[in-house]
């Protein structure tokens, strides 16, 4: 009997671990034909825009976004830093999406406009 509990204890931990399990890929891109200068993480930006990537099957298919090409072009980027991160409304929504094989994860880009020179 306790042989038992034990062989459930280990396969609700395992369950536990696949809630919180998923993985995506995301791409750090630049619109073509445009020069890109990347700032370190302390570098200071005026932009910052966040956008919410999902995924299906714990992150093999991608339902929405994952590039950063088109968020360069709209802001008119010509600095820019960016990385993902995993909010806390993430941390609070994965374990239940994730049941049904849905994640999230935030996709950050930072960065600064072209400068106007003085007449």
């Amino acid at each position: 009997m306790t042989e038992l509990n034990t062989n459930f204890q280990r396969l609700l931990i395992a369950a536990a671990g696949l809630l919180l399990a998923g993985c995506g890929t995301v791409h750090f891109d630049v619109p073509p034909g445009q020069r890109v200068r990347l700032l370190t993480r302390d570098d200071p930006t005026e932009v910052r825009v966040e956008h919410k990537i999902w995924y299906a099957w714990w992150g093999g298919k991608v339902l929405n976004g994952n590039h950063t090409a088109p968020f360069i072009a709209t802001n008119q980027l010509v600095e820019v830093k960016m990385f993902t991160e995993l909010t806390v409304g993430d941390s609070l929504i994965n374990p239940v999406t994730s049941i049904f094989s849905f994640s999230r994860r935030t996709l950050v880009i930072e960065g600064n406009r072209r400068k106007e020179s003085a007449p």
